[in-house]
């Protein structure tokens, strides 16, 4: 919806038509009236449309320099995404990699317990097979 807003710039009155919200279209007029009436305040021979037209430039130059920092800032974005990006696919890959490892760690673990209890029969095995053959030597010598 288009709104009509009657700003005052530099004594001149003016009805701006616009879709913006009228606070902030007298916000604008605010400061360019501010920066018109200063430039105008600080050179007396200058005329309202030479002070016009240095604001506007001044604002070109604002406008020009904080495009190009936003264009900067959107690369330094990017660039950062890319990153997050490697780091994510780096840390899948490790975790993936943790869970292999986790998994024959966890394989060996099984494995040594099994060689253990089979150790630990066989030493079983050959002290009853060592008492047995004492009982017999002495079984032997009693004879």
């Amino acid at each position: 919806m288009v709104n009509k807003v009657r700003v005052n710039i530099a004594g001149t009155p003016y009805a701006i038509a616009t879709t913006d919200p009228e606070k902030y279209i007298l916000s604008l007029a605010k400061k360019l009236d501010e920066d018109i009436t200063k430039l105008l305040d600080d050179n007396a021979n200058l005329s309202v449309t030479k002070a016009a037209v240095f604001c506007a430039m001044d604002y070109l130059d604002e406008y020009r320099k904080s495009t190009g920092s936003a264009e900067n800032m959107r690369s330094q974005i990017q660039d950062y995404i890319a990153d997050a990006t490697r780091a994510k696919l780096a840390e899948d890959k490790v975790k993936a990699e943790n869970e292999v490892l986790r998994r024959e760690a966890a394989a060996l673990r099984e494995q040594l317990e099994k060689m253990r209890n089979k150790e630990a029969r066989r030493e079983e095995r050959a002290q009853q097979a060592a008492q047995q053959s004492l009982a017999e030597g002495e079984a032997d010598k009693a004879e």
